[in-house]
């Protein structure tokens, strides 16, 4: 027959005891010294702390403790047993199931955007050291130079094979500038996109909510441009691309306007009088500008060489628009992503009770958190505007394993810590000689 003791003390160890032991039952314990521990302490008469077998009783719930965590003793004293299947349980673990779906897809969408913008500015690198402007200019040239001398070399009906040789050498050096041409435009209306729409809007639907609280419907002065009004402009322009087929929202840069090519089209039909023709010598610029007009007109190029410069300057912001992602938006989504990762790993062992809502959040931000420090420590020098195209998967990856495993984040932190003050110690102090 068992009593119960009248010191509070030594009957909260008694019933904590019981509650160990119930889940010891599911093969937990190597031995049953916790039951006969429990037996001794309940025969007693009147148990007080100081009791052999009370304390018995302490020392054995003691060594309990590295199997059975006080989370775990927390969670039982509130009803949980183990393979509890609850609907309340069902519905935590749905929760965290759509949780842990939701940041994947997010993430992955994230890292998408971020390396197809690495990928970008990558390119632009690749020009700029390859002097894209330089060797543009000099296409321009080579396709006008052999176009007057096949111009100027058929009335004189120079020999077939000349002529042919002529006509090859015009259409190579031709198709090399359009690659030319295309390959930066296309990088232009890349890099354009990517800033305006990709990087600014990265989920799906955040445009729309955007236009739909931003964009409004009141039309702006004439001669003035406001901030609303270039936030309209932009939704409206975004509305038409949905509503046309993708290749009618393409952004094409400017060429020349109607009215010039008209001009240059109706000059090429008139006769040339050979008489007539300038023999004083040619201004290099004003024929190379020429060259770039016929050659726009013509739909050859799309660009003006003048124009590089400045464009390669607005792409330039990329690095700008990259610096968020790189240091903090995706750190703390793999931060994020492992600590959830974590808590389902615990939601496998039915052994194991379900984190409570409130532990969850607060281990998915202290993440999300390690992951941030983490880019501030790997990465010191990459501030807002630097190149961090060179910050990729290794840095998420330690990331992701820094939010799973918070103990060795803290570790870390904790030896930084105790480094410091060693350090400063060892700055106070002073050797008298």
């Amino acid at each position: 027959m068992t009593t119960t003791p009248a010191d509070p003390l030594v009957s909260g160890l008694i019933a904590d005891a019981k509650l160990v032991a119930r889940y010891g039952r599911y093969g937990v314990f190597k031995d049953s010294s916790l039951f006969a521990a429990i037996g001794n302490a309940e025969k007693l008469p009147d148990a007080t702390a100081s009791q052999p077998e009370v304390v018995n009783l302490q020392t054995v719930f003691n060594d309990c403790s590295g199997t059975v965590p006080f989370a775990t003793l927390a969670a039982l004293r509130s009803g949980w047993s183990p393979g509890d299947m609850s609907r309340r349980t069902a519905l935590a673990t749905y929760f965290l199931v759509a949780l842990s779906v939701l940041f994947m897809v997010v993430t992955g969408r994230l890292t998408y955007i971020y390396n197809k913008g690495v990928a970008i500015n990558s390119e632009l690198i690749e020009i700029d050291n390859d002097d894209f402007s330089a060797r543009f200019g000099q296409a321009i040239r080579q396709v006008w130079a052999t176009k007057k001398q096949l111009s100027s070399a058929s009335p004189e009906q120079p020999s077939n094979t000349d002529l042919t040789l002529l006509k090859d050498a015009y259409y190579s050096s031709e198709d090399r500038l359009h690659a030319l041409d295309q390959r930066f435009s296309s990088l232009v209306r890349r890099a354009q996109g990517f800033m305006t729409e990709d990087a600014q809007f990265p989920i799906w639907g955040m445009q729309w909510l955007y236009c739909k609280v931003y964009s409004t419907s009141k039309p702006e002065p004439p001669g003035q441009f406001s901030q609303q009004g270039a936030i309209n402009l932009f939704c409206g322009q975004a509305s038409e691309v949905g509503k046309s087929s993708p290749g009618e929202g393409s952004k094409e840069l400017p060429n020349q306007p109607d009215a010039y090519c008209e001009q240059i089209k109706a000059a090429k039909t008139k006769p040339i009088d050979p008489e007539s023709a300038p023999r004083g010598p040619t201004d290099v610029n004003a024929d190379f500008d020429e060259a770039t007009r016929s050659l726009q007109c013509d739909g050859v190029i799309t660009i003006a060489p003048n124009s590089i410069y400045t464009l390669t300057a607005q792409i330039k912001t990329l690095s700008e628009v990259l610096s968020p992602y790189a240091l903090w938006i995706l750190p703390a989504f793999y931060g994020a992503l492992g600590a959830i990762m974590f808590h389902m790993r615990m939601i496998l062992n039915p052994l194991l009770p379900n984190p409570p809502l409130s532990r969850l959040i607060h281990r998915i931000a202290l993440g999300a958190l390690a992951g941030m420090v983490l880019a501030w420590f790997v990465t010191p020098g990459s501030k807002l505007g630097d190149s961090v195209s060179g910050i990729g998967f290794s840095l998420f990856t330690f990331a992701f394993l820094f939010g799973f495993s918070l103990d060795i984040f803290f570790t870390i932190l904790d030896q930084f810590v105790s480094m410091s003050v060693a350090g400063i110690k060892k700055f106070g102090s002073s050797t008298v000689a």
